[in-house]
């Protein structure tokens, strides 16, 4: 992705918005999602999630209110209400998943963690495209995307060298060896996830409050359905697909909110 900012969007290189953009990879990628994988083996991945992707939008709206002075209209907040009622029975329809180990209470802690780092991001970067207009320059989604997984990948690297510090007086058992098909569904969620979809997510925050794109975001569970009946063999009961028809509409009503 850096790579491809410095060969096409070379201009969208700036200091006065990279800085921003670093921060919210800090705030976004690295305790966010940091937190977010420390949640999952406390409490599982639907609880977790549930944290995750419904406090997002509350912080977002929060921090923006406060900060950039941006408002919600009823019709909008009705609808991101709509998509996380949605999305909430969705998820608490689902199996837990994996089984979890550890402290609940750290657990729940890390996943509302997880939210405010998502929420707070995403309004960091909304600063960014802000400070990029008022500079007079084109700042999109990809280029953002790009720079802001720098601070992300700042804060992993500071913090494994520091476990690794910890724990290095400490035996290790040995990690198996990565098969090539592993190596291609590594490749394939990176493609989707930190490129295309935090792209996406990105290019989403120029003309919309992060509180909307947010809570557009928190249907990515049920966008996810199909694929478990794919990969998984999982078959969503009524209360699942009650629950995806609801954030759907949520969906379509922020868009009739926001025409």
């Amino acid at each position: 992705m850096g790579v491809a900012t410095w060969i096409f969007f070379r201009e969208s290189l700036r200091a006065e918005t990279f800085v921003w953009l670093f921060a919210s990879g800090v705030v976004g990628f690295g305790i966010g999602d940091i937190a977010l994988f420390l949640a999952y083996v406390r409490i599982g991945a639907r609880l977790t999630i549930l944290l995750n992707l419904c406090t997002a939008p509350l912080w977002g709206a929060l921090l923006e209110w406060a900060w950039l002075g941006t408002t919600l209209g009823a019709p909008q907040i009705a609808a991101g209400a709509l998509i996380l009622a949605g999305v909430s029975t969705a998820l608490w329809a689902r199996p837990q998943g994996v089984p979890a180990h550890g402290s609940r209470l750290i657990g729940i802690a890390c996943g509302l963690l997880a939210g405010c780092g998502q929420g707070m991001g995403a309004v960091i970067s909304r600063k960014a495209f802000e400070v990029a207009d008022h500079a007079g320059f084109a700042l999109n989604g990809f280029s953002a995307a790009a720079q802001r997984v720098s601070g992300g990948f700042t804060t992993a690297l500071l913090l494994a060298v520091i476990v690794y510090g910890l724990g290095k007086s400490h035996s290790r058992p040995t990690a198996p060896a990565s098969s090539g098909r592993a190596a291609l569904w590594l490749a394939a969620t990176t493609l989707f996830g930190p490129i295309l979809g935090v792209s996406c997510f990105q290019w989403s925050l120029i003309t919309l409050p992060a509180a909307i794109s947010t809570a557009v975001v928190a249907t990515t569970p049920v966008a996810m359905i199909p694929l478990t009946v794919w990969l998984d063999g999982e078959r969503p009961g009524w209360l699942s697909i009650s629950g995806s028809m609801i954030a759907v509409g949520g969906v379509i009503g922020m868009i009739l909110a926001g025409s």
